[in-house]
């Protein structure tokens, strides 16, 4: 704490303000808002400067700021396995290549593997979730295959988002929960239908994830089979697949006014099944009100059109 007090006490807007791992010998929530106020600080001063961080929660904070932008270090698959490319890219990312850099620098695989557990059993549904909704991770990881427990389950999943968003007051928020509910719904209800016909060896999940506006995908989608809906800022709505989702990203975010359309994407095993509920999705989804832009993507193929499911209630 006595660098950055010596750094706010001597900085000018001609300074260049380098800051590794910001706040980061101390509590993570405190220390998270301390650096974000250090960084509201240093954008007034208007120096130039670099700060980086593993404190992600930064990326949430309600900061006043009007010249910081936000960067993220590249990856790329190798050989299977995820790797920095030391390059920086525009966006934000909040997930970290720990285990990779652990098991790179020779941590036992033994304590690697009980890290993995750990974290799968006590963070991974809410960084899935995108810490949007509790009632999503719990639909989506009790879902039964019989039949009654599904529709009860996906009745009070639904009354759930609509509960919520009567107390929401964004647009863009509501979209996205209505949005995220429905393609829920949709795409689990077809995956228990394959599973209970044999039709795949695995009950898949599906865990609807948040990019937000100046987010790029996490790490762990490069090489990954994941279905997405891109909610365009006039409120329509693009329904896609894809193996390399932040090339797809990218190439959605570069048409002209779309740079800030953000997305939400889920990831399955495999691209056959990826382009089933691709399609499955362009054909259902206009039935529950939304509008989409390729509409017509979905007529190539009848999957999906025969499917009649209970209307997803939008509350004004």
């Amino acid at each position: 704490m006595s660098e950055i007090r010596s750094i706010i006490a001597g900085t000018t807007k001609r300074s260049l303000v380098l800051i590794d791992e910001i706040c980061r010998g101390t509590e993570t929530a405190k220390g998270t808002c301390i650096a974000g106020s250090i960084i509201e600080t240093l954008d007034k001063i208007g120096c130039l400067g670099v700060v980086s961080t593993h404190l992600h929660g930064i990326f949430t904070l309600p900061l006043n700021t009007k010249n910081t932008v936000y960067k993220a270090m590249g990856t790329v698959s190798v050989d299977g396995k995820t790797k920095p490319t030391l390059k920086l890219i525009h966006g934000i990312c909040r997930e970290s290549l720990a285990f990779e850099t652990a098991k790179r620098e020779g941590i036992p695989e033994t304590i690697i593997q009980r890290a993995e557990s750990l974290y799968l059993s006590v963070f991974a549904k809410e960084v899935l979730s995108g810490k949007n909704d509790t009632k999503l991770a719990d639909f989506v990881s009790n879902t039964s295959i019989n039949g009654s427990d599904e529709s009860h389950l996906q009745s009070s999943r639904i009354r759930g988002v609509a509960h919520n968003r009567t107390q929401s007051t964004n647009q863009t928020e509501v979209l996205q929960k209505e949005v995220e509910s429905a393609v829920t719904v949709v795409c689990q209800k077809k995956l228990i239908e394959l599973f209970k016909k044999k039709n795949i060896s695995e009950l898949a999940e599906v865990h609807c994830v948040l990019i937000g506006a100046r987010e790029r995908p996490p790490p762990s989608t490069i090489g990954a089979s994941s279905v997405y809906v891109m909610l365009r800022p006039d409120k329509k709505l693009y329904v896609g697949e894809t193996d390399d989702l932040e090339g797809r990203v990218s190439a959605h975010r570069s048409k002209e006014g779309l740079q800030n359309a953000s997305f939400l994407y889920f990831l399955v095993p495999g691209k056959s099944l990826a382009c089933q509920l691709e399609t499955l999705l362009i054909n259902q989804l206009p039935n529950q009100g939304f509008q989409l832009t390729n509409v017509a993507d979905g007529k190539h193929r009848n999957f999906g059109t025969s499917i009649s499911i209970e209307s997803v209630p939008v509350c004004s």
